[in-house]
């Protein structure tokens, strides 16, 4: 039996359906359409089960699928902001295992295992809270203390008197820095938490409304901060240059995909390249709200949290950083299934997608050192040096392939796609060619395969699933 898929959606034949094998095909029409050179998707359950134990115990907790797989891929966001001093050299640059995610969803739409994600950094953020508090009340006593000296020194009149040192402000310590704020607010926080932080917004309005401001433009930052390339800025109302050399940024967001669009209006600007997407599709059944195998998470959670602190702590206080390293022959693979990987996606779409592949492998290096972290940590092997397993570098690759499906969605989103699949359509149902399609939509006829896809992705997919 063969097996073809279109559009991520698999078929099962004994033979290529009639309608791919007509008369217009055989005349010269798509000669890369079929059989599609794609494996069985993979299942949320495939990769959880190949988790290190550190991220499989929280997403066990979880009953509901949908709350399962948002919490996952939140928790993948939260966990590479709390892994300071780890890195790994990828195409000479030392980089970190920092993630951006990003959940699109209806209003409503069901994100609630984002919340749970952030319960793995409450623990950490809440410390970083009360050592910032204490650090409040002594500068406050320091500032009591000078006012006495200065009130003193301004009553000595002798030439030898020097005005007492004004105290320093304590830096605002937190692990999660808010995402309503301005620019020169978030430089300002992380500079004053080293560089270092998580960007968490699960409320697109509140994301929205921040970047439609003049002041709230996260665009550049973000998208300089993927790659830990350094952020400046000059204050001129009180002539203050703050200055980032390393930033190890995370970001967790969620919105709609109109929201999406004010953060990201098209892919040309780089930061759609930069994320790991997740489409949430909408789920019509009222939540069993009563589910009594629930009431134990805030608990559970909890402690997962805790112990992510402890492993926090144990890396953050390391004098030098913890190396991650994949074998040669993990390279090897690595850099061929990109290459494979952008060749097809440039054939089959356009070359406007090399820049997400190659970002694609960055993340995928990435989640391939969060997870070699974890199970490290866990086996009591967190040595100066560690190397990939092939169980966490396959697993990567395959939370990428899982995730890839929803990137090109929001590639199409963000690039016309939709009006240019109705219009495809549209003009197939007069009679057009593939070839002829492709000229009107792309300009000329080497993207007929695209187009067949489009054209027939209802007939022989339907709609569902998160891919």
């Amino acid at each position: 039996m063969e097996r073809y898929r279109l559009d991520n959606k698999l078929l099962f034949e004994d033979k290529l359906p009639d309608e791919i094998a007509n008369k217009e095909l055989q005349e010269g029409e798509p000669e890369i359409i079929t059989p599609f050179d794609i494996e069985i998707p993979v299942s949320i359950e495939e990769i959880i089960n190949d988790l290190p134990e550190m991220l499989k115990t929280p997403c066990n907790y979880l009953v509901d699928e949908v709350e399962k797989e948002v919490f996952f891929i939140g928790a993948l966001g939260v966990i590479s902001g709390m892994l300071p001093n780890v890195t790994g050299l990828y195409s000479g640059k030392w980089i970190n295992a920092n993630l951006y995610v990003y959940v699109l969803a209806g209003y409503g739409g069901g994100k609630g295992g984002l919340d749970f994600a952030r319960e793995l950094g409450k623990p950490v953020h809440k410390d970083k809270r009360e050592q910032a508090k204490f650090l409040i009340s002594e500068y406050l006593k320091e500032v009591e203390v000078y006012k006495k000296k200065l009130k003193e020194f301004n009553k000595d009149k002798s030439p030898q008197a020097r005005p007492p040192e004004k105290p320093t402000p304590p830096p605002s310590l937190m692990l999660f820095i808010p995402a309503n704020n301005s620019k020169s607010g978030i430089y300002q926080l992380l500079s004053e938490n080293g560089g270092k932080g998580i960007i968490f917004e699960s409320e697109g309005d509140t994301l929205a409304d921040a970047i439609k401001q003049d002041y709230g433009n996260f665009s550049d930052t973000l998208r300089k901060g993927f790659h830990h390339e350094s952020l400046d800025l000059f204050r001129r109302a009180n002539n203050e240059h703050i200055e980032i050399e390393h930033p190890e940024i995370s970001v967790i967001l969620s919105s709609t995909f109109d929201q999406l669009k004010i953060l990201i209006p098209g892919i040309e600007n780089g930061l759609y390249s930069r994320f790991l997407f997740y489409e949430l599709k909408q789920n019509n059944s009222f939540v069993n709200v009563f589910d009594h195998r629930k009431k134990d998470y805030k608990d559970k959670f909890s402690l997962s949290g805790e112990e992510f602190k402890n492993l926090y702590n144990e890396l953050n206080k390391r004098d030098e950083p913890v190396y991650f390293h994949l074998t040669p022959d993990q390279e090897k693979k690595l850099v061929n299934l990109f290459d494979e990987k952008k060749k097809k996606l440039i054939n089959e779409i356009d070359e406007k997608i090399a820049g997400t592949i190659n970002r694609l492998g960055v993340i995928a290096y990435r989640v391939m050192m969060l997870l070699t972290v974890l199970r490290r940590y866990k086996e009591g092997a967190l040595t100066q040096n560690i190397y990939c397993t092939d169980v966490d570098f396959n697993n990567a690759l395959k939370i990428v392939q899982k995730l890839e499906t929803h990137a090109l969605n929001v590639y199409e989103y963000l690039n016309g796609g939709i009006e240019n699949k109705t219009l495809a359509i549209d003009l197939k149902e007069r009679g057009k060619s593939y070839g002829e399609i492709s000229k009107t939509i792309f300009g000329d006829d080497r993207h007929k395969g695209t187009i067949y896809k489009w054209v027939n992705k209802k007939k022989y997919t339907g709609n569902g699933g998160n891919g």
